[in-house]
């Protein structure tokens, strides 16, 4: 299963490192690739914290089966983050794209913007940093102020940390709760599973 990560100048590092590590770890017990994809070709990413990393590939719409896209950047309205790629408005139809062919749409953080101003929250159920919740709202999204929350083939988070406890849910909801638990041991993470 591909997974791609969608990254951009601004990002919070942990919104896209933190899910990461979850499903790279998971990857050495089953069938997982995960990549952080860039919009265009791009030699560096930079962090909003100023972490400098490499992508590994140019996202390319019909390729993952599981999209998810970082946040960052959204209460301090930055023209580096999720607020200026929403005002740029070029990830979007990238985003809307993907619809068609990825199972699953997720958003950590902020990134949950991007995808709801893509139009594919619409009035379903999600989360996104509490910084943006009435942001969130406005859209016309069903806000829950959850960690996770699972709305089928789209899957949201809270803030920061949570992409973690996202990627965690993928794992247990794609492959096994036991691999999802293995994940958390190791990394001596106290996971929290979207209630139900």
């Amino acid at each position: 299963m591909l997974i791609d990560i969608v990254v951009y100048d601004g990002l919070d590092e942990m919104d896209a490192l933190g899910p990461l590590e979850v499903l790279r770890s998971a990857s050495r017990s089953a069938d997982i690739s995960v990549r952080l994809v860039t919009r265009e070709a791009q030699r560096v990413v930079t962090g909003a914290y100023g972490l400098v990393f490499q992508p590994d590939a140019v996202f390319q719409p019909a390729e993952a089966q599981i999209l998810i896209v970082a946040g960052g950047g959204w209460a301090a309205r930055a023209d580096r983050g999720a607020w200026g790629e929403v005002q740029r408005g070029e990830w979007l139809p990238l985003l809307q794209q993907a619809r068609s062919s990825a199972k699953i749409l997720a958003g950590v953080c902020t990134g949950t913007m991007l995808l709801a101003h893509a139009g594919l929250v619409g009035s379903r159920r999600a989360s996104t940093h509490h910084s943006a919740w009435d942001d969130l709202a406005a859209t016309g999204a069903t806000l829950v102020k959850q960690r996770v929350v699972d709305d089928g083939d789209l899957v949201t988070s809270g803030g920061v940390t949570s992409g973690i406890d996202l990627a965690l849910w993928l794992v247990e909801r794609e492959f096994s709760r036991e691999l999802a638990e293995q994940v958390a041991r190791r990394m001596e993470y106290p996971r929290q599973r979207p209630s139900t």
